[in-house]
Parts: C-alpha cells; structure tokens; sequence
C-alpha cells in the first residue's frame, strides 16, 4: 500500500458548506478516487455544495500545505454495493507512485491486512490526521454483501480507552490492503464485538459491476487474461518441470498436473504481485538453467511476458488508453523509471504479449521493440542496415536540448526506419509529405490491426522550463504529424527489484 496516495473526502449535509460527512478514498486511476458510497451520496447531501478532497501527503510546487480540491461523483453502486468513484486529477507530485490493483478473488482466512484512513480517533486538535489500521481478514460466503475484517488490538500492556462506533467516523472508504492488492473497503462497524469488527465492500463484486468496470477499463482488462490464461496453459502443457517448479514456489501440489496447471494459472493471474512474479519467475529459470533446459528457460520468458500486462494495473493501462486519443495529454506520464515497464504497460494497453529487444547482458533492462528509436545496437532500417553510428544518440541528444531540428531528424529516422529506399524518391513534388503520410498510416496500421502501438519516451529537462515547453511544442508537432504515436514520460516510483 502507498500511504502517500490516500485521499480525506468531505461531503456537505443540509443547507450547510461546513457541516457534512467526513470520509476516506484512495485512487483507482489517475483521475478516479475510489471511497463509499453514503460518504459522497449521504441522504440529507447539500447538491448545491461540491464535494471536496485533500491530497493528504500532497507536495504542492508552491510550497503551501495541501488544499481542499472539487471533485466530481461519477459512479455510485446500487443496493448493497456501498460504493463510489468520485473523479479528481492525482496532484503531479503524486503520480510518482504506482497505483494498486483491485483484486478479483474472495477473502481468505486469517490473511493480514493494512490500511490508512481519517478516522475520528486520529483527530489531532482540529486536524484529521490518517491513522493506520490492521489486523485479519474473515472469510466470506459467496452470496453476503460484505467480508469482514478484525482490527488488532495494541500489544499487551498498551494503554487504551474502548473504542465507541462514533470514533471509526470518517474511516468509511478506507482501502482494505492485503499482500496483493485491494481487497476491497471499508463501509461499517457493526455494533458489538469491541468496535473492532469492520465490514467492507469485497474488490471481486465491484469488479462484476459491468458500469463501474468500465469506468476502470474492465471489460479490456478480462480480455487481456483470457488471452494471458490461454498462453498459460499452453506453456505449462508444454513444460511439465517448469509447472513443478512454479507450482512449488506458490505452494500448490503437484501430483495431478492438470488440477496443478488451473491453479497455477489462477494464482499467477489473480494473486501475484508483479515483485513476486519477478522473484518466482527468476527463481524457476535459474532451476531450469541449473538443469541445462533451454526449453524451459525460454518457456519462462514467454510466460512473464504473458502475465505481467495482463497483471499490471487495469485502471492505470485504461487511463494510458484514454490519454492516447487526447491531443493535450502529451506526454502521457508513466509512474515507473524503467522502460521496460513501459512496455509493459503500453502491452497492457494494446492487450498483447510484452516484446522486447535482446539484453546485451543478464543485468540490463531490456527495451521494448514498439520503443521509438530502437536501442543503438538494434535499430535498422527499413532496408536491414545497420542506423549511422552516433545517429541515434544524437537525436535523442537534440530533443534533450529542446532542439528544433529534433522534429526534422525524427521525420528521417521514421522514414528510414519504416520506408524503404526504393519507395523513398527525394526528386518528387511534395516527397516529403507523402512520406510523412505513408509513415503515420503504417503507424496507425500496425497500431489498429496488429494491436502494437509506437511509442516514444520523451526525457523532459525538468529543471529548465524554456527547454521544457520548446520541448513539449516539438511532441506536441510530432502528435499531429504521427498520431498513432504515443508520447510518454517515465516518472520514477516503481522498480523492478
């Protein structure tokens, strides 16, 4: 859980701007707050009153302390589904930090679980200051609206009052964190048992709301792990050594391969963490090294790239869908410093297999090939040669620099890359337009029919804001002269470690 990210939520009441209900969100997307429903939507709400939310660990450039910002419901659940996503922009300081995933499986028991929230107990003076709550989950039957959760008491010896029902005010909303992801959010505190029993909203029931998945991209999300799901048990069909290995580090038996192969799968896809699927997909591949098989090794690299876009965020990969067709959305900003995250989130988007260049070394990050240029060792040209030495790292140089012959140089490295010479005919009328044109419509080809958008990671000069927008016009250039091309920025925040 990134505590940096959670959102207090105030809903006026009444005739009143002052009074109202206090409450908890946390975001979904990078302009969606996910909090309960009765927090925004309360019986007695005064509609001519906005709702209002504070980015708690918010860093404004103005040095000020956060303020209370508009924000706008846009998706409320129905009957029991005590739910909402209200609709503020992530403050930029803020988007520096991954985003979780809802997680699309029911409680388990005794499973620990985390949060952070604005409970009336944190109150400090007349500031409310998030909490941090924990404790076990209970299961849940298939048909009950809400899972329960059981608040830890403090160690033994630690002072401390009863808790009364009045003081859990302004948790509801409150994020539900286990190892994996969101496992669903606070609604209420039933009477009884010590105030320490909480009931919560389950992440799998929202994600079966057909109107709130597509707010979050959803439906796009379920194709991409059918598609993931499928490739999966081919491999593993394939390589029953690599399926024992995977199935021993997630604690599955292996005695029946085919029950083992639908539990790895369902495991891999619903319950992983990108981290663990990275140490566990590592670990087998140095199993299977150990054992000289090169068939397995390579069936474990098949398998990452299957499963991680189909396992990043949902939400995040629908927000870079949305920004791809918004012309003021340039670049679109990614919370991650690796580029090959970023071809994983751009596979995610273009639901389809993560596809990279070849490491030069076991250390190196790889590039993904829809990356625009390639990586000097790799880029060629439409013809198979080689790109002129230092031509590469001169245009990236001269984009740094907030050049203007960057747009002109960037024109010929995609006609060189993606046209070859004998249709290049410098001596016609208007050539160079034709050949822009025959580029952007490859481009948008390859982009609609082969589902592989290119894309280019623009390193922005953060600390000289005239290189900055003389940069930002040159995309923005470039946007209108190749449209299916997406523009990105990698702002730091998740690793691969």
């Amino acid at each position: 859980m990134k505590k940096d990210l959670i959102v207090a939520i105030f809903a006026p009441t009444g005739t009143s701007t002052t009074n109202g209900i206090f409450g908890t969100g946390y975001p979904v997307t990078d302009d969606l707050i996910l909090t309960s429903r009765h927090v925004v939507k309360p019986e007695n709400r005064n509609f001519r009153a906005p709702i209002t939310v504070k980015w708690f660990y918010d860093q404004p450039a103005d040095k000020k302390p956060p303020a209370w910002t508009k924000a706008d419901l846009v998706w409320s659940g129905a009957g029991d589904l005590d739910a909402a996503l209200i609709r503020c922009p992530r403050p930029a300081h803020l988007r520096a930090f991954p985003l979780d995933r809802l997680i699309e499986r029911k409680p388990m028991k005794d499973e620990s679980w985390e949060s952070s929230g604005f409970a009336l107990m944190n109150k400090r003076g007349k500031v409310r200051k998030p909490g941090e709550f924990g404790g076990t989950v209970r299961s849940m039957a298939d048909a009950a609206p809400f899972f329960e959760v059981v608040e830890s008491a403090p160690p033994a010896g630690t002072p401390q009052e009863p808790i009364t029902q009045e003081q859990w005010g302004g948790a509801s909303g409150m994020p539900i964190f286990v190892a994996s992801g969101i496992l669903g959010i606070l609604c209420q505190i039933p009477p009884k048992h010590g105030n320490k029993k909480l009931e919560a909203v389950p992440a799998w029931r929202l994600l079966r709301d057909d109107s709130f998945k597509k707010w979050l991209g959803g439906d796009e999300a379920a194709e991409q792990r059918q598609r993931a799901s499928e490739i999966l048990h081919r491999l593993l069909t394939g390589h029953d050594e690599m399926a024992r290995d995977f199935a021993a580090g997630l604690g599955i038996s292996s005695a029946n391969m085919p029950p083992c192969r639908a539990q790895i799968v369902e495991k891999l896809l619903n319950d992983t963490s990108q981290e663990d699927l990275f140490h566990l997909a590592y670990s087998v591949q140095e199993k299977r090294r150990e054992k000289r098989d090169q068939a397995g090794m390579k069936g474990v690299e098949q398998l990452l790239l299957a499963v991680l876009p189909a396992i990043y965020n949902p939400a995040f990969v629908a927000g870079v869908c949305r920004c791809q067709g918004d012309p003021h959305a340039i670049p679109i900003d990614l919370p991650t410093e690796l580029i090959t995250l970023a071809e994983i989130i751009m596979a995610g988007a273009d639901g389809r297999a993560a596809r990279f260049w070849p490491k030069p070394d076991k250390d190196y990050f790889p590039t993904g090939i829809p990356c625009l240029p390639a990586p000097p060792e790799c880029g060629r040209d439409a013809d198979g040669n080689v790109f002129e030495h230092g031509f590469l790292d001169n245009l990236l140089q001269s984009f740094e620099e907030g050049d203007e012959r960057f747009a002109e140089d960037f024109h010929v490295y995609l006609k060189t890359r993606f046209i070859q010479r004998d249709l290049r005919n410098p001596q016609a009328r208007d050539a160079e337009e034709k050949l822009r044109r025959m580029v952007a419509h490859k481009l948008a080809l390859q982009a609609g029919q082969d589902h592989v958008t290119h894309y280019f990671i623009a390193k922005m000069n953060e600390g000289n804001p005239e290189a900055t927008a003389k940069q930002r016009a040159l995309l923005e250039q470039l946007k209108r002269d190749f449209p299916a091309i997406a523009f990105l920025r990698l702002l730091g925040g998740e690793g691969m470690d």
